[in-house]
């Protein structure tokens, strides 16, 4: 099997640029598209430019012996999309892949990540432009920007939260969470016991919903236009990194305090399954475990009705609150601080 050392630098992308898909509906943007020095687009008259990238590294955000090539395509293109679905009314456009990879990998492996990202950027019409690929020792690193297009008045942003407004979420929480700990027990086991797959105590198959929830997160991109196109949301974030953490960035930007009503927390039936079995509760796996990638949201309390009306699987979960109340939840009546970021770069826990 060819890896890409075989290969090298340049039969790798003589092999890789003409798979790279533009989709139809931007393509009198393209202007040079990949194999130059850069790409080029014609822009929207009248509109802002919006930019983000996101950045994926193994042993931080992945193991390898723990999802399909495929999904770590699509997962790297839909984080930095879910970044443009919490601006807005945003028009993702193009996506610029870079990507460290060792010699040895098999070309096969490599098809089938740039296949998983192919799928998703023709499923949201998101042009793949070019992008690097370099290699590395040993470990994989993956980043991916995205450029789009927005009219201003439809840009949201994490500011602008007031005390009154009602605090909601786009879907079910927790469930990334969960697969993450699934997978890294069964990581640790076929580690320590090879052998023993079979007789593996923990079939990832049966909590399958929410493994999959961690490999193919699907950014909220339609929710996000149609808040900023209706105007209806106050300010707007993505919960990337748990519930708690996501909150507690959008109370510092806005200058406000938020009580989250725990029992309101939409929790999948997959999820609830699991914490049965791990004699947990599943809010703790909402509040903490992150990568859900679903929209969070506040709105003047008047607005209640129109956003059942245009999201009828949104969720009421809290309340904001003036400033010095603090980031709080309530449970069973009791009232309590939430005072956790769950996981953060560099701390090293």
């Amino acid at each position: 099997m060819p890896t890409l050392g075989s290969l090298g630098e340049f039969g790798w992308l003589a092999r890789l640029l003409p798979r790279l898909r533009w989709p139809a509906r931007h393509h009198h943007r393209l202007v040079i598209g990949p194999g130059d020095d850069a790409g080029v687009l014609r822009w929207p008259v009248g509109q802002s430019l919006v930019a983000t990238c996101d950045t994926l590294v193994e042993g931080i955000h992945f193991r390898r012996a723990w999802m399909p090539w495929e999904a770590l395509g699509h997962k790297a293109l839909a984080v930095t999309l879910s970044d443009c679905a919490a601006m807005g009314a945003v028009t993702p456009i193009a996506a610029l892949v870079s990507l460290a990879l060792p010699g040895d990998i098999p070309v096969n492996s490599v098809d089938k990540f740039y296949q998983g990202m192919n799928k998703l950027a023709q499923r949201v019409q998101v042009g793949l432009l070019g992008g690097d690929t370099v290699g590395s020792k040993r470990d994989i690193m993956v980043s991916v920007c995205v450029v789009g297009a927005g009219a201003p008045r439809g840009i949201l942003t994490r500011a602008g939260a007031r005390a009154g407004d009602l605090l909601w979420v786009t879907g079910p929480l927790g469930d990334a969470g969960a697969a993450v700990e699934i997978l890294e027990r069964q990581w640790r086991h076929r580690r320590s016991r090879p052998s023993a797959h079979s007789r593996h105590p923990l079939r990832v198959r049966t909590y399958l919903p929410l493994v999959r929830k961690q490999w193919y997160p699907m950014p909220r991109l339609a929710e996000g236009q149609l808040l900023g196109r209706k105007r209806l949301a106050t300010s707007l974030i993505d919960c990337s990194d748990g519930l708690e953490p996501s909150v507690r960035i959008l109370c510092q930007a806005s200058q406000v305090g938020v009580e989250l009503e725990l029992e309101r927390l939409p929790i999948s039936a997959a999820l609830r399954r699991w914490t049965r079995q791990r004699g947990t509760v599943p809010w703790e796996y909402a509040l903490i475990g992150g990568e859900d990638y679903e929209l969070i949201f506040t709105t003047a309390a008047s607005s209640a009705g129109r956003v059942a009306r245009f999201f009828p699987q949104a969720r009421l979960i809290g309340r904001v609150l003036p400033k010095q109340a603090g980031v709080r939840g309530r449970l069973a009546g009791r009232t309590f601080l939430l005072t956790r970021w769950g996981y953060a770069h560099f701390r090293g826990d």
